[in-house]
């Protein structure tokens, strides 16, 4: 989703009123969807359809109340939560927000010009470069020494939600578990699966195996790795894991004041079982964007909005 402060629909009223317009444009979709937008209107303001744009409407309610009148001649008639108001093309109508009021804006090709284009299928382009097929990141995987702790950490502490457990691993006659997981063969796993805010999944282990090295790496280790949280107030956040039993924050929040990532706020904490965690504070632009359109991903709206339109299993 993308601000769009110039959409094709009116906004007028209360100056805080968002407008969010999907990247999925007309083209880009299977059907004659020009856009998918997700608008919050504040009491007294007012959201219109445009006559002259030969489109028609679905304005669904999700919260909030108002009044719906297509026609300056006609009365006005109340919508609330779950109500769906149908504008055809042509057709100048206004919805009045008596309250906060969030709508999803769905605006498509009328059937009989839909009808006259050109057939369209979607297409889907072949990475330049990486692996085949590929789509995203499925998982993280760390290896904790006492899962039942791990788990409820990351759920009590961190926020997560648990998936699923799976039975223990071994194998106690073959090769096995060294051809397909590269440990010992005689090494058992318990696993957990975790949803880690809106795009992240994390699979935990608890391996036992003759061989196991019982040392958490260290960041200059091979093998070192930390989990980075971002987080909009990092002094809140700071303040609210030093309450929590056996976290070590590793000082203050730091600031990075040059280079690519200049006003970077970071600060590195560890688990009760030690593995290094770190909180991350971005402002809205880094210096590096004036170099490259890449961007780093992030951050996301909300801990809870998840990219799949689900919530947690």
């Amino acid at each position: 989703m993308t601000d769009s402060r110039g959409a094709a629909t009116a906004l007028v009223g209360g100056s805080a009123s968002r407008h969010w317009r999907s990247l999925a444009r007309r083209g880009m979709l299977f059907s004659e969807c020009e856009s998918i937008d997700h608008v919050v209107l504040e009491k007294g303001s007012v959201h219109r359809s445009d006559p002259d744009a030969g489109t028609e409407y679905l304005w669904y309610v999700v919260s909030g109340d108002a009044t719906f009148r297509a026609d300056p001649e006609e009365r006005e008639s109340p919508v609330r939560a779950g109500h769906v108001v149908l504008v055809p093309a042509g057709t100048a109508g206004r919805l009045l927000s008596l309250s906060t009021t969030e709508i999803i804006v769905i605006t498509c090709v009328p059937d009989a010009v839909a009808r006259r284009l050109p057939p369209r299928a979607p297409s889907l382009e072949a990475p330049a470069r990486g692996i085949p097929t590929a789509t995203n990141v499925d998982h993280i995987a760390y290896t904790v020494p006492d899962l039942d702790e791990a788990v409820r950490f990351f759920v009590d502490v961190l926020g997560a939600d648990l998936l699923y457990r799976e039975g223990t691993i071994r194998s106690d006659d073959d090769e096995w578990m060294r051809e397909a997981l590269n440990v010992h063969p005689r090494a058992t796993a318990d696993i957990a699966m975790l949803r880690l805010g809106p795009v992240t999944n994390i699979e935990l282990f608890e391996y036992t195996a003759p061989d196991q090295n019982r040392t958490m790496p260290k960041n200059s280790d091979h093998g070192g790795h930390h989990l980075a949280f971002y987080v909009r107030d990092i002094d809140e956040a700071a303040a609210y894991l030093r309450k929590q039993p056996g976290v070590q924050l590793l000082g203050d929040p730091r600031s990075v004041t040059t280079g690519p990532i200049a006003g970077d706020r970071w600060l590195y904490f560890l688990t009760p079982w030690g593995m290094q965690m770190e909180l991350i504070s971005l402002p809205a632009h880094l210096p590096y964007e004036r170099d490259t359109p890449r961007r780093r991903f992030g951050p996301c709206a909300a801990w809870s909005q998840f990219s799949d339109g689900e919530g947690p299993a």
